[in-house]
């Protein structure tokens, strides 16, 4: 299966590729272009609404509308995406994997310190690619409003403390 995405201009810009056999040494095919430069969809992105942004393509099947994938599950200043949403001061739903949980909350960090509206979708278990399309818009329609207090909160429970005796 071939997913290919376009420019703002309708190029296409990138290709991703997912074997459907499993025994297949290699189940997964990026072109060579390097994702920092590369907006997933970039025609049918309206950044003056809120995106919806997932991991990667399989991911996106059951989005809706104005929804993007990272091609992984990281972003930063350095990143035309990134670049895009400052521009516009995009709203955002992030809807990483659970696994993925760590890097999301940086992310809303890293975009928060830039007055962006960012919240967070609160699924665990699923990955929104094993999802139906009404379990992915409740999980959007329910993600819960970023702010420093939920980054504290994060950080305290990761704290493990024991003792030795």
């Amino acid at each position: 299966v071939i997913f290919p995405s376009f420019d703002k201009d309708q190029d296409v810009n990138f290709f991703t590729a997912r074997s459907t056999i499993k025994q297949v040494k290699k189940r997964y095919y990026n072109c060579s272009a390097s994702r920092k430069n590369i907006i997933f969809r970039e025609f049918d992105i309206d950044f003056n609404k809120t995106l919806i942004i997932t991991e990667g393509v399989f991911d996106l099947l059951h989005t809706p509308e104005n929804s993007t994938c990272l091609l992984g599950s990281w972003i930063s200043e350095k990143y035309k995406l990134f670049h895009e949403i400052i521009k516009h001061k995009t709203p955002i739903v992030l809807c990483l994997d659970y696994d993925a949980i760590s890097k999301t909350q940086k992310i809303a960090k890293s975009l928060y310190s830039y007055n962006i509206d960012v919240k967070i979708s609160q699924h665990q278990g699923k990955d929104f690619g094993d999802m139906s399309q009404k379990e992915v818009e409740y999980y959007i329609q329910h993600a819960k409003p970023y702010d420093n207090v939920d980054r504290m909160t994060y950080l305290i429970n990761r704290i493990h403390s024991g003792s030795i005796f």
